[in-house]
């Protein structure tokens, strides 16, 4: 089936960041539609949730006309609900989510389940919503989502189920080694639940483009008609059945390796077939952690030269720290100009009381090897430094005035 979606492009970050007080806040005037936004989020993430939410609201000219679907782990205390009546920015509903009510979220993580709420959006927001933006709590917003849903879905794209920000590479180039290897496996789209009435094969499949699900748009109004939330609960067992749930490489909530994952059935199933976003809507790979097998933190240098050579995240519409080392973790290289004054903007407007950072459970000792890294790069740092001082020469340990003023080091005498 070929795609029948084209891109929709937004010229850059909008900034229309205000205060409480704000003029803008109290406009009441018609909306041409209300703009829905979803974001899911377990107790490791909620310490993002008032960064994220302030930031779609100040980074639209019409904050009035958008509603925010929160899904969280836990129930919101009576005083959250007062605050969002207070800050009066927008429509901010939060809730708990209710596992047992959907197929595929039973028996599931916390973390798990809310990962794959995205799913069950045609039937966890109203009927009137046609489209929604679901965005990870990871992620600040830095452009006006209320524009970019009015202009998807529209025309030409009235069809594509879905609108995310493609990869530079296809399906195979990106996953080689991990889910490429194990598709390449199967001997029919049968074994996926893929029917072929749906105009799916594995080629198709493999060609498609790749892209992250942290930032995408559901035409909500195409899922219900299509019943596509039913294709996927077909398709997320067959993949647990041939251990294609999740692969390398791709962030699971938890760190649960065995967890199904969300982003791997919309990659196979709309692939081919989604309406793409300009890059600005997801520039990723701010949270590149440094990995346990690596003896230096060389991925995560190599990030923050490409960030800086290539400016890319000043003209960033959403900035999305995927990886392990999130905004909020404190030593995040990225977070002290790009997410720490989101951050103080939404306790300024009262956003800690909606989302109290007392019901988070954040700790680097979730990750128990970070110490072991740290001190690794601490003993790195002390040999280099005394390496800096004193020079080995002839077998003895020779100071810096004594080699540096010696054209060639091999000739070196060493008093005594």
């Amino acid at each position: 089936m070929p795609p029948r979606a084209t891109a929709f492009h937004v010229t850059g970050p909008r900034y229309f960041q205000g205060g409480a007080n704000d003029s803008r806040q109290s406009l009441t005037g018609a909306c041409n539609g209300l703009a829905h936004v979803a974001v899911g989020a377990d107790r490791r993430e909620l310490l993002g949730l008032g960064p994220l939410v302030s930031s779609i609201f100040s980074s639209s000219r019409s904050p009035h006309c958008i509603h925010v679907h929160v899904f969280r782990e836990g129930e919101s205390s009576p005083q959250s609900k007062e605050a969002i009546r207070r800050i009066g920015r927008g429509s901010i509903t939060v809730r708990a989510l209710d596992s047992e009510r959907f197929l595929l979220l039973r028996n599931l993580s916390s973390s798990s389940a809310l990962n794959l709420a995205r799913f069950y959006l045609p039937e966890l927001l109203p009927e009137t919503a046609a489209s929604v933006l679901w965005v990870d709590a990871d992620i600040i917003v830095r452009s006006d989502v209320h524009s970019l849903l009015a202009g998807l879905f529209t025309g030409a794209n009235r069809l594509s189920p879905l609108a995310a920000v493609a990869r530079d590479q296809d399906l195979v180039t990106h996953y080689r080694g991990g889910l490429e290897r194990g598709l390449r496996r199967l001997r029919s789209p049968a074994e996926l639940a893929l029917d072929e009435a749906w105009g799916y094969d594995m080629s198709a499949i493999l060609r498609g483009d790749a892209f992250n699900a942290g930032v995408t748009a559901f035409n909500l109004r195409q899922w219900r008609a299509e019943k596509l939330t039913q294709r996927v609960e077909a398709l997320v067992p067959a993949l647990q059945r041939l251990e294609l749930a999740s692969y390398r490489g791709i962030s699971l909530p938890g760190g649960k390796s065995a967890a199904p994952s969300s982003q791997v059935p919309l990659q196979l199933l709309f692939g081919r077939d989604f309406q793409r976003l300009d890059a600005c809507w997801n520039v990723g790979g701010l949270g590149t952690s440094w990995e346990a097998e690596e003896l230096l933190p060389v991925r995560v240098w190599a990030t923050q030269l490409h960030a800086w050579w290539t400016g890319r995240l000043a003209s960033g519409c959403a900035l999305h720290w995927t990886g392990g080392d999130k905004p909020w973790s404190g030593h995040n290289a990225f977070a002290r100009r790009w997410y720490t004054p989101a951050a103080k903007a939404a306790a300024r407007e009262g956003y800690d009381e909606i989302f109290p950072p007392s019901d988070a459970h954040w700790s680097d000792r979730d990750d128990p090897e970070l110490l072991a890294r740290i001190g690794i790069l601490a003993a790195l740092v002390v040999v280099v430094t005394c390496g800096a001082f004193f020079l080995p020469v002839g077998g003895r340990w020779v100071q810096p005035q004594l080699w540096l003023s010696v054209a060639t080091v091999g000739r070196t005498r060493v008093p005594g």
